[in-house]
């Protein structure tokens, strides 16, 4: 076990980053440029962890509301998903729906619902993100400007970020923790010369030493579930592999008994054999060796 508290475990995650200082920080790193600097937070879903039975330890979230009342869903996804896109959105769509109450009179809105952002950190990646982070919004197709700005999603894949040490940003180093600090034995000394108050909150609070027996122990079952879990991913996508070869190696048999038999065949022609003995001694078609 590391010195530092592997943030991509549902302990970890939920036990660091319900912090509202430390949350703040991340997001401000995240979303910068994209609205206005976030000053408070509110968590709607903080329960940790408990009981280890019948948990899978892939897929986690925390749900927080800033002071403008924008909604904001941060989710860990440790395992490939094939349909990750649609469900995302299930879950932006899932939170727009309770700002918008039944009943409710159009005419009369005086303005427009708060933001809803999705964040997604995936551990395995995504299909078709190429880019350590990917932010999508609801555009014009033609032109590609920006219809209705109450929702984003930021997919932030973890297998295509690289850290430089030299060059770094507050968001690289959020990205860097994500990705690596469950690992980690020391601090480069550039990041505690860019970190601000949340993330150098988040380095005394991921210390595991710091952690009382019970954490400790709700930690590693929390940790055993993950890797688990990866373990057990590896371990289909291995076996697919292997099947995969063993149908190709079938299948090249197949189609190289069948080069054979066309080969023989088309010398039985040249001899002038009948196409009917032809056809019985090599199990082609009749029509098979007439193109011959």
């Amino acid at each position: 076990m590391g010195k530092y508290i592997d943030l991509r475990c549902d302990f970890g995650f939920k036990y660091c980053m319900s912090d509202p200082i430390i949350m703040k920080s991340f997001l401000n790193a995240l979303l910068e440029g994209d609205v206005e600097k976030i000053t408070s937070v509110t968590f709607e879903n903080v329960e940790m962890p408990r009981d280890a039975i019948n948990q899978r330890g892939v897929t986690f979230d925390l749900h927080c509301t800033t002071e403008t009342g924008d909604s904001i869903l941060i989710e860990m996804q440790n395992s490939y998903q094939k349909f990750f896109k649609t469900r995302a959105n299930f879950y932006i769509f899932n939170l727009m729906s309770k700002k918008i109450r039944r009943g409710i009179e159009w005419g009369k809105m005086e303005n427009d619902i708060t933001r809803i952002i999705g964040i997604f950190i995936m551990g395995d990646g995504l299909a078709g993100l190429n880019d350590a982070i990917t932010c999508t919004a609801e555009c014009n197709v033609k032109t590609g400007e920006i219809f209705w700005d109450r929702h984003r999603k930021y997919f932030i894949n973890l297998p295509k970020f690289k850290f430089d040490a030299e060059n770094i940003t507050t968001k690289d180093i959020w990205i860097n923790f994500f990705k690596n600090l469950g690992d980690m034995d020391n601090i480069h000394q550039s990041v505690y010369e860019r970190a601000d108050e949340g993330l150098l909150r988040l380095l005394e609070k991921a210390k595991v030493a710091a952690l009382t027996d019970e954490e400790r122990d709700v930690y590693e079952a929390s940790m055993k579930r993950l890797e688990d879990e990866v373990d057990m991913e590896e371990l289909g996508y291995k076996i697919g592999m292997e099947k995969g070869m063993e149908k190709g190696k079938e299948i090249g048999r197949e189609e190289g008994e069948r080069n054979k038999s066309i080969q023989i065949a088309t010398g039985m022609k040249q001899e002038g054999l009948d196409s009917a003995l032809i056809a019985k001694l090599t199990n082609l078609t009749l029509e098979e060796i007439e193109k011959l």
